[in-house]
């Protein structure tokens, strides 16, 4: 077993130094808001945001980057709701592990899936599972991300939602990478190749349907901006700004 752990290590080594210094992460970021609304309403209606990120190495036959930290900015317009819905307890979703049951009705706000690699084993991908739920009192996204093929993955991401004051972003999404997701062993280091989620439902309140995340207006093909920020292992940053459409793409 020694033997083992000193040859993964020193594999692990020899694939770092054989990285080009030059080497950095492409990002790519878009989404879709559905339903388009077609005209103006002085009532917010619902809707869910679609949101895809991809990543490359700028150097072929490489893998991006291993994902310590990534901050999403959202536009001004929509408005989130997360207060109106029920919430999910990250503690008690972990201790359940990941289990649908853990949380109440009406916190799961979302899904998606995920595809990842390892620049040690870049032959091999592997899929993933991405349930979103609402965090306590609304001031969170919970990301509860798992797999197992080839290997069994399992981790949670308490993503903090704040509502900032700029003038062109309402919204700042802060996801730290836990290191059980960044890495799946001794000296084996995981690249995320592409993320994409779905968020959306409703709610009743007094009576009302609400949406978690509800506009006055999303006009058939109207874009607004979307922007990302992303921090690796080693130091590197990468920086990417999109477009959400209205109805599609």
């Amino acid at each position: 077993m020694r033997v083992f752990r000193l040859a993964g290590s020193t594999l692990a080594a020899v694939a770092l130094l054989a990285t080009p210094a030059t080497a950095r992460t492409v990002v790519h970021i878009s989404g879709i808001a559905s339903p388009p609304i077609l005209a103006f309403t002085t009532t917010p209606q619902p809707l869910s945001l679609s949101v895809d990120v991809r990543l490359r190495s700028d150097v072929p036959g490489h893998e991006p980057g291993t994902i310590k930290k990534a901050v999403v900015y959202f536009p001004h317009g929509p408005r989130v709701n997360g207060a109106l819905f029920p919430s999910c307890n990250p503690a008690t979703l972990r201790a359940h592990r990941g289990s649908t049951r853990a949380c109440p009705r009406g916190s799961r706000i979302g899904s998606g899936t995920a595809l990842g690699t390892s620049p040690q084993f870049p032959d091999i991908d592997e899929r993933l599972k991405v349930e979103v739920y609402n965090g306590p009192r609304g001031r969170s996204v919970v990301f509860w991300i798992h797999g197992d093929n080839p290997v069994s993955i399992a981790g949670m991401i308490d993503a903090p939602l704040q509502a900032i004051h700029s003038h062109r972003w309402a919204y700042r999404l802060t996801l730290d990478v836990p290191s059980n997701l960044q890495k799946l062993g001794t000296g084996i280091f995981a690249s995320l190749l592409r993320f994409t989620t779905k968020v959306g439902g409703t709610e009743l309140v007094h009576g009302r349907r609400r949406g978690y995340i509800e506009v006055l207006a999303c006009p058939p093909g109207a874009l607004v901006p979307i922007s990302s920020r992303f921090s690796f292992l080693g130091g590197s940053t990468a920086s990417a700004s999109g477009y959400i459409a209205c109805g599609g793409r």
